[in-house]
């Protein structure tokens, strides 16, 4: 997103063209520069998204394959004579309530934050998940704006237009926020759906596996 703030050092050399000849030159390069930063910004939500559901699948994948050669062992020792019958459902029993244990320490942080956010907007799931991105793109945007040099003359010329460096960057940060707020669940649906999907698939095969070695 470093074009959004080039809307000043085009103005420079404008300024004998007047303010209102200014102010239609910022408004219209404004106008561009959210365009092109809401782009830039549904393209990052988007790989984000993808990247972080493809890590979580992953991780939960090995750890259900962990899971099943686990309890595959238990099994073999008990079919194979080196345990009895009764350890075996009492090894199995412990083992998934150590497995019990380990989901809920790691998924405690991320249900926290789920119910935090979740009940701040009501137990509304997409209003929720909009509102967690649009506040993040807002930062995002007003910190990478803030970063961008902008010389003495384009403030000048801002100025003369009826604007400020500091009042630009939080329309734009604001403007591109309320589009990512309303594109969110547009965006991240179809790789939400996917990975709950995959994952659900991956649960179903987990538990008919513990079913058949406890049968």
């Amino acid at each position: 997103m470093r074009s959004v703030l080039l809307i000043a050092s085009a103005l420079g050399a404008g300024l004998a063209l007047g303010r209102k000849y200014l102010e239609r030159g910022v408004t219209t390069q404004k106008h561009k520069a959210i365009e092109m930063a809401a782009v830039e910004t549904r393209r990052q939500i988007k790989r984000h998204a993808s990247d972080f559901l493809k890590d979580s699948f992953q991780r939960f994948a090995l750890t259900t394959g962990v899971k099943l050669l686990i309890l595959g062992v238990l099994w073999i020792l008990v079919h194979t004579g080196l345990i009895q019958q009764s350890f075996f459902v009492t090894f199995v029993a412990f083992v998934l309530f150590l497995f019990l244990l380990r989901d809920m320490w790691v998924s405690w942080p991320f249900v926290r934050l789920g119910f935090t956010e979740l009940s701040r907007y009501g137990w509304r799931p997409r209003l929720a998940l909009s509102e967690v991105v649009a506040a993040h793109v807002f930062q995002q945007v007003l910190t990478e704006t803030s970063d961008i040099p902008i010389s003495r003359t384009s403030r000048v010329a801002l100025m003369l237009a009826g604007h400020n460096r500091e009042g630009l960057q939080l329309e734009i940060a604001t403007a591109v926020a309320a589009i990512a707020r309303d594109t969110t669940w547009q965006d991240l649906r179809p790789y939400l759906v996917s990975a709950g999907l995959k994952m659900g698939t991956l649960f179903v095969i987990y538990s008919v596996s513990v079913v058949a070695i406890l049968a």
